[in-house]
């Protein structure tokens, strides 16, 4: 498919926003290592998990349920040692053709956070009140020229607030500590930052009025809690340096072909910090 020109679209499906030619924050956070590990992970996809899957599919339970049935099934319980469970099997690989088969235990687990969110004032207003899901939105960045993509899971009001919100599972009891963990572990706020970016680029909101960004998290792990986060200014002003950062190394590297990697040389190395401290060498 050619290209959409910088706006906002609904209804492209996650495959079509994939093939856009656009840095999109999976690429970006690359350059925190080097621009080299960034050029590689645009040419290579990483491989899916299965943590990963399954994110995938509770993401399209919550946002999508009208699309939720007709791209995943359920794969029956069934021993395939035997001739009546290889042919119930058989039958069920013709039906499964397209779709991505998850198991019953998935489904448990899909169920039991659809109901804990309905159950979640504050995920229940987010998710099913006034708002959008799934918005492919494509601008270009003001600084650098650099195109750039990015697919907002959710636009809403929470409280009379604008906010956007990421769903995010995880495999982990969502605590304080451990998301906050997530959120440095992963660049989950550079990440927020290269959305509100786009959506202040193509959407601006009147006066002095901005956006806020909130993870709802979804473990999946029983009891299958939901817990929602908003992120603290100040880690959304990290990442936003971050961000600006990062395009303005891709644009660099675009304009002259070089991607580089380590410096050559030698880096002096010694303990982490915690370690010094650890053995009283501060």
């Amino acid at each position: 498919m050619s290209d959409p020109k910088p706006g906002i679209y609904r209804g492209m499906s996650f495959e079509d926003y994939s093939r856009l030619q656009a840095a999109n924050h999976s690429k970006l956070k690359h350059f925190a290592k080097t621009p080299c590990h960034a050029r590689d992970a645009m040419l290579h996809d990483d491989e899916s998990t299965k943590y990963q899957q399954l994110g995938q599919a509770l993401h399209q339970a919550l946002l999508e349920p009208e699309l939720f049935e007709e791209n995943f099934l359920v794969a029956p319980n069934v021993d395939r040692r035997t001739k009546a469970g290889k042919a119930e099997w058989a039958a069920f690989e013709e039906r499964a053709a397209g779709r991505t088969v998850v198991t019953e235990e998935e489904t448990i687990c899909i169920s039991a956070a659809l109901a804990n969110v309905a159950a979640h004032a504050t995920a229940n207003e987010c998710l099913y009140g006034i708002g959008l899901s799934e918005l492919t939105i494509v601008w270009e960045d003001p600084a650098t020229g650099v195109l750039c993509k990015a697919r907002i899971d959710r636009l809403c009001t929470i409280g009379g607030y604008p906010f956007v919100v990421d769903v995010k599972s995880s495999h982990k009891p969502a605590s304080l500590h451990a998301w906050q963990t997530s959120i440095e572990h992963y660049g989950l706020h550079t990440q927020a930052a290269h959305y509100l970016r786009g959506l202040a680029v193509l959407k601006p909101l009147d006066g002095e009025f901005r956006r806020k960004f909130a993870w709802l998290v979804v473990e999946t792990e029983r009891p299958y809690c939901v817990r929602m986060f908003e992120a603290e200014d100040a880690a959304l002003s990290i990442g936003n340096d971050k961000v600006e950062e990062y395009l303005r190394a891709y644009a660099e590297c675009q304009k002259t072909g070089v991607w580089p990697a380590w410096g050559e040389g030698l880096d002096l190395a010694g303990l982490p910090a915690w370690a010094y401290k650890k053995y009283d060498l501060e």
